[in-house]
């Protein structure tokens, strides 16, 4: 199975943050200004996973925003970062997951459990 690749740019007036196939290069979403400085202050990603040259960091940045991506058009009707519904709850979840373990935390869990 092909990898995500992350392009990032941050620097920018309008800060970018692009996710694309890493088989295809096909774009699967993007993020910009305002958004992108909503997914850093809510923790759906770091500067420093966005930047990193370790390929598990990246991948695991990457999967948070498809994630995000997938829960921003599943929810589309109620607009972004509607958590209303079951997948914006696992989202919160996971967001407040520990960021080096592969399941969502205790503490990511429990958010999601008080919001069912």
């Amino acid at each position: 199975m092909g990898s995500l690749r992350i392009d990032a740019w941050l620097e920018r007036e309008e800060p970018i943050i692009k996710l694309h196939s890493g088989m295809s290069d096909a774009l699967i979403a993007e993020w910009r200004g305002h958004t992108v400085t909503e997914l850093i202050e809510q923790g759906i990603v770091t500067c420093s996973e966005l930047f990193s040259t370790d390929r598990r960091v990246q991948q695991q940045a990457a999967h948070e925003l498809l994630l995000n991506a997938c829960a921003n058009s599943l929810c589309s009707k109620n607009g972004p970062q509607c958590f209303t519904c079951i997948t914006g709850r696992l989202l919160r979840a996971l967001a407040h997951s520990d960021s080096e373990a592969e399941q969502p935390s205790v503490a990511g869990l429990e958010l999601y459990r008080s919001a069912s």
